[in-house]
């Protein structure tokens, strides 16, 4: 495999994922794409027969989304002639959608690249009724949770930009009360959410937010409300609440995990019999591509994250078993 200089700084950025060398895979999410469509195309130059698997970090069921999609896989296939573009679609409806304007889509959520060895579940105190991993950000609608559950909800997030500023600002009044982490490593998630009785998902729109099943895999159930992007398919039935964006209504899911607390154990089993099927769809779509067997992918694709390899996510589960002896 040829990896033109430009490309090589969007593979030392975690911007993208060799799959396979012969023949060239190459996974990325679509925004980086779009944003280092230079650097990417001359890679595919370089490298006759290559295929760009794009992950979605955004939905793309709403037909202008996957409209602005197919024009941008257009644009690139133009500059860079005989690749192919597959999008791994988060949902059926997503890919139905994209299939309409004319991009190959495969339906394999993006969920089920997380690694398991990374999360457990952890605690048995569990003294927040909630938790919440998502930035301070208008979208993620943390004013749906009733402000009377703020001494008992952990908030694990912070906001990126001056625009946001605000925002957080209304947060932190109204949940003043509340356990806030702004910064924590990967190895830390278990530990925290250990912490809770449940997960919330509040975005009205998203993609298939690995929070969502960062959740599960620690053993707590979720407070969905009513979203597009997909993030629901990995949901098993019986660990999820769904209800309407509203304060009460969140409100309400929340106390029915507080009353009606699963084995951990079995919430977690019952995601990875969920996740199973789209992992075999993908080590399907790989063997079609090129003609062998592959192992477990990398941890997210190794895309955007410092330690894609194998040797830490069993470093993390390590550390994860040891705290969990010491665990209340």
């Amino acid at each position: 495999m040829n990896v033109a200089p430009e490309f090589r700084t969007v593979l030392e950025s975690r911007l993208a994922s060799v799959l396979s060398a012969r023949p060239p895979v190459v996974a990325a999410f679509d925004s980086d794409l779009v944003r280092r469509r230079a650097a990417f195309a001359a890679f595919a130059r370089s490298n006759s027969g290559a295929v760009i698997l794009l992950q979605l970090g955004y939905e793309h069921e709403t037909p202008e989304l996957a409209a602005e999609l197919a024009g941008h896989v257009a644009a690139f296939c133009a500059d860079a002639p005989g690749t192919r573009v597959i999008a791994l679609g988060n949902s059926a409806r997503e890919c139905d959608s994209l299939r309409a304007v004319g991009v190959e889509a495969r339906f394999v959520h993006q969920n089920c690249f997380l690694d398991e060895r990374r999360y457990r579940p952890m605690g048995r105190r569990r003294p927040f009724d909630a938790a919440y991993i998502a930035r301070f950000t208008p979208c993620k609608r943390h004013e749906l949770v009733p402000a009377d559950v703020a001494p008992r909800l952990l908030l694990l997030g912070c906001f990126t930009y001056d625009s946001e500023r605000a925002y957080a600002d209304m947060i932190h009044a109204r949940y003043a009360a509340a356990r806030m982490v702004g910064e924590f490593s990967g190895a830390r998630v278990s530990e925290l959410l250990g912490l809770a009785k449940c997960g919330l998902v509040l975005s009205a729109r998203e993609g298939a937010s690995f929070c969502s099943s960062e959740y599960l895999l620690c053993g707590i159930p979720v407070v969905d409300t009513p979203a597009l992007g997909g993030r629901s398919v990995l949901y098993p039935e019986e660990y999820v609440r769904y209800v309407d964006a509203t304060p009460d209504a969140v409100g309400e899911g929340i106390g029915h995990w507080v009353r009606n607390r699963p084995d951990p154990w079995k919430v977690r089993a019952a995601w990875l019999a969920k996740a199973r099927p789209h992992r075999e769809a993908f080590a399907r779509l790989m063997r079609e591509l090129t003609g062998r067997a592959h192992g477990h992918p990398p941890h997210k694709l190794g895309l955007r994250t410092p330690h894609p390899a194998a040797v830490y996510s069993r470093a993390i589960q390590a550390y994860l078993w040891a705290k969990g002896m010491f665990m209340p």
